[in-house]
């Protein structure tokens, strides 16, 4: 049989339904955000690694401009380091899409589709391995944005190698290689074709890039790196031209650091909605308290102890955990599903369809319980301890004086001195009368506030990042060709193509600092820029920029302080394409992206690797009114009429749009996570003003008794809501103006390993101010309405 005082509690949460659903509701988005981030971790740290370990991901990859054959794989192989070695060849074709457009493809040749071992490809439809004459294109490329959404199994597309002989492929079949970079962020689909295939393009039966695991302690990165070097040298010392090495965490998704990255940030912003929703608990907590002060006495005076009435508002709020968590279960498990498939689509990896974590349903159960109880804690004790004299002389709920202190006096001076009229005095002066609960209130939006204008803030900087790093080299199309050519003739019939506004031959290279103590740095990326150039606006840090009579001097960015101790002025050895030259650092420069980086003059550059007068890539800088589209397409078409061999282009806006939809998705996320904090305190506003309401019955009764209208009463409700909301942005924003600056620090730490061009967004600030007023208004548009209705007769019934 329920007990008289567990019949009060039911009681209580039934008659206050709307009451007891916000908080419920409030509490459940915070755990569902919880459970859906750890849910979505938890799957693809389970499925992730394990699919990624099934194709016998490489140690490393080394990409050379020179062709080797099987012989050089074998004596890789034969080396004791190394377990396995595999060759393959990589080359980037165009092809023509199903709308005429050309597109690049990259185009990888396996000698045996059925004997990999290394980096394995998973066959999805159609044939396997591919028919001499035919293609297998990556499963993710069939969307219109790569150019084969309107292709389907057994077509034939046209693609047109470096050779420049079009050649008709059938598309064969789909396969699944989960090595690979998403091409959604590449712009660039990938396929796959048969030595015998390659043949028939003109291309030769030749590998150009290795892939290789290591034989002992195939868990240490920097086991790795070093064997790396011992292969580079091993094929330079064959004549063998070695671009970069690639090598990764072992057993890591080459994007395993960003998924970590997102979970934190993520997991974060559910946690701070969780600790969100425990204002709305205080404030509820403490009316209800306030409201029942009487009916404490009354039950104090008839023999209840404190415990025991304390025990019993516990369990009011245990229920309000306990409902908000069978709520956040589900809702978390198969929103962490979805948040996962959601990542597997991006990054091209498939996760098994719906599954529930116990652990992570413990952890919601545990926050969902612990987190209201201990918000409780303070208005339940302060509430309970009332004595039976104090309760009785309790003369209601509406205490909340106003015009004692200098913050009422403050509100009074303003009324004076900006006219208003008499409903918005009212409001203004409602505004401020519990100061407690419009503390916790504004807490809670100004929190909401402060996070959102901080995401759009990482969004401007990270836009702002990428717009100095495209400014930092000042071009906008890159052709790169399967050989070097003189650069005078290459430059000189660039310069007859329409919208070409200026061009230039650039050279780039990987290079590895030989140290001192007999050790070698990982790759750098050398470029080697004319002299004289105009499409390179570096920011220097220290020292000078390259001048012209420069013969063996470098400039270095601040990336490559990170790892080699070298300083201005310093004499380092470099190995650039297999031959080791002592260079002098002349200038530091700040980096356009976070990747070690020196700087050459191009002329001394190619005697550096025996190409004097010769280069392999040409940047354009087009006039105005022309697209950049418009000049590479006549680029293209005028250097393979006039018989070169054209592997590549590529535009900046492309490079634009690429990077742009990484960082998009990243701000897609927070934004979710910050509107869900917004959902929170657009709940704790409602409530707030719901309690607001139902203190104020009996000031609202004699409102309504000398003749205020419905519409009187919903505008000060209304009114008073779009206050608090105001004022939370005004705080907010404040707030965002430090607090942003540091968030967008560590974001750009977790996703570029490097600080991004920090640029406040105003047009976040003014978005939420208008979304915040809105969701004020909202808010309180219930509560407003409830109190329109109210009836003098209902006023006078109230206790």
């Amino acid at each position: 049989m329920v007990t008289p005082r567990w019949r009060k509690v039911i009681r209580d949460l039934w008659i206050n339904k709307t009451r007891t659903l916000l908080v419920i509701v409030s509490i459940a988005v915070g755990v569902t955000a919880i459970g859906m981030v750890l849910g979505s971790q938890g799957i693809i740290d389970r499925d992730l690694p394990r699919a990624f370990q099934a194709i016998e991901p490489a140690s490393a990859t080394v990409f050379a401009i020179s062709n080797f054959d099987e012989d050089t794989v074998d004596n890789i192989e034969a080396m004791d380091e190394i377990a396995v070695a595999e060759g393959r060849r990589v080359v980037v074709v165009r092809f023509q899409t199903d709308e005429g457009e050309w597109r690049n493809l990259q185009l990888f040749a396996i000698p045996n589709f059925e004997e990999m071992g290394i980096n394995k490809l998973t066959p999805q439809e159609g044939a396997w391995p591919p028919p001499e004459g035919s293609i297998l294109i990556e499963r993710s490329a069939f969307v219109e944005s790569l150019g084969f959404g309107g292709f389907e199994l057994g077509d034939e597309i046209v693609i047109e190698p470096p050779n420049g002989r079009e050649v008709a492929l059938t598309i064969a079949g789909t396969t699944h290689d989960l090595n690979q970079f998403p091409p959604q962020l590449s712009q660039t689909p990938y396929g796959y074709i048969s030595f015998e295939t390659l043949e028939e393009m003109g291309e030769a039966r030749a590998f150009n890039m290795l892939n290789f695991i290591v034989a002992e302690q195939q868990d240490d990165l920097d086991h790795i790196k070093s064997v790396s070097n011992l292969v580079q040298d091993r094929l330079e010392d064959a004549g063998i031209s070695v671009i970069f090495v690639l090598s990764f965490p072992p057993g890591e998704h080459p994007l395993q650091s960003f998924l970590d990255a997102m979970s934190t940030l993520l997991l974060a912003l559910g946690g701070l909605a969780v600790l969100l929703s425990g204002f709305l608990i205080v404030n509820t907590l403490s009316a209800i308290l306030a409201q029942q002060v009487r009916q404490i006495g009354i039950m104090k005076a008839i023999g209840a102890r404190t415990r025991q009435l304390t025990a019993m508002y516990f369990a009011m709020v245990l229920i309000f955990g306990v409902l908000a968590v069978v709520i956040s279960i589900p809702l978390g498990t198969l929103g962490g599903t979805q948040l996962a498939t959601l990542l597997g689509n991006f990054l091209n990896f498939d996760v098994r369809p719906f599954a529930f974590d116990p652990f992570v349903a413990l952890i919601q159960l545990g926050i969902g319980l612990t987190i209201p109880i201990a918000a409780a804690i303070y208005p339940i004790v302060k509430g309970t301890r009332t004595t039976v004299r104090e309760a009785i002389s309790e003369y209601g709920v509406g205490k909340g004086q106003f015009g004692t202190n200098r913050i009422d006096l403050f509100v009074v001076g303003l009324r004076r001195l900006v006219p208003m009229e008499r409903p918005t005095q009212i409001s203004l002066r409602n505004t401020f009368r519990r100061k407690g609960r419009l503390i916790l209130t504004l807490t809670t939006l100004s929190l909401a506030t402060c996070i959102f204008i901080s995401i759009m803030t990482i969004r401007a900087s990270l836009q702002q990042t990428l717009d100095d790093a495209l400014a930092y080299f000042d071009f906008d199309v890159q052709v790169q060709f399967s050989r070097p050519y003189r650069v005078e003739r290459i430059r000189g019939e660039a310069l007859t193509v329409p919208g070409v506004d200026a061009a230039e031959s650039w050279g780039f290279a990987g290079a590895r600092r030989s140290r001192p103590d007999g050790s070698e740095s990982d790759n750098i990326i050398v470029y080697a820029p004319p002299a004289d150039s105009e499409m390179i606006a570096p920011t220097l840090l220290e020292g000078r920029w390259l001048r012209p009579d420069d013969t063996n001097a470098i400039v270095i960015n601040n990336d490559v302080l990170r790892t080699e101790d070298v300083a201005i002025g310093d004499t380092v050895t470099l190995k650039i394409d297999g031959r080791k030259r002592e260079w002098v650092i002349v200038g530091l420069v700040r980096s356009s992206f976070p990747q070690p980086s020196l700087f050459i003059n191009y002329d001394f550059f190619g005697r550096a690797v025996n190409q004097v007068g010769l280069g392999q890539v040409i940047i354009i800088r087009t006039a105005e009114g022309y697209t950049q589209a418009e000049v590479a397409t006549s680029l293209e078409q005028m250097y393979r009429q006039n018989g070169y061999r054209v592997e590549a282009v590529q535009t900046v806006d492309d490079l634009r749009t690429a990077i742009s939809l990484f960082f998009n998705i990243v701000i897609i996320f927070l934004l979710f996570m910050a509107l869900l904090l917004g959902v929170v305190g657009g709940l704790g506003l409602m409530g707030t003003m719901s309690i607001n309401v139902i203190e104020r019955l009996r000031e609202i009764g004699v409102m309504r008794a000398i003749g205020a209208s419905d519409r009187s009463v919903l505008r000060i409700v209304l009114i008073e809501g779009a206050i608090i909301g105001l004022l939370s942005w005004l705080i907010g924003g404040l707030i965002a103006l430090p607090l942003s600056k540091l968030i967008t620090t560590q974001v750009g730490l977790l996703l570029l390993q490097a600080p991004p061009s920090y640029i406040f967004s105003i047009w976040g600030t003014v978005a939420w101010l208008l979304i915040v007023i809105i969701l004020a208004i909202v808010a309180s548009f219930l509560p407003a309405r409830s109190a329109s209705q109210i009836t003098v007769r209902e006023v006078l019934s109230y206790e």
